[in-house]
């Protein structure tokens, strides 16, 4: 039986993918999504095109981080801030 080589990501170095079980994700194709994301250069070109006015005090995210969390959001399919929760419990 053939075994699909272990593959490496680019965004995070910890993560791996492979087919041989482990914990596993019920969004795993926002892998694919986020390396995209990373070969393009997501956050260089969000600093450059998108400015924000933020007036928060005590953030804990950065603007860019949480633009990233709501577009990765969205093409998973949750529309609302509540599905933050359950993709803040997945695996990946």
């Amino acid at each position: 039986m053939a075994i699909l080589p272990e593959k490496r990501v680019n965004f995070n170095p910890k993560l791996h993918i492979s087919h041989t079980g482990g914990e596993l994700s019920t969004d795993a194709g926002l892998v694919l999504v986020k390396e995209l994301m990373a070969q393009l250069n997501f956050t260089t070109l969000a600093y450059q095109l998108v400015h924000f006015d933020d007036q928060r005090h005590y953030a804990r995210y950065s603007n860019f981080s949480l633009l990233e969390q709501v577009v990765l959001q969205l093409i998973a399919g949750y529309p609302a801030d509540l599905a933050a929760t359950s993709l803040r419990n997945d695996p990946t």
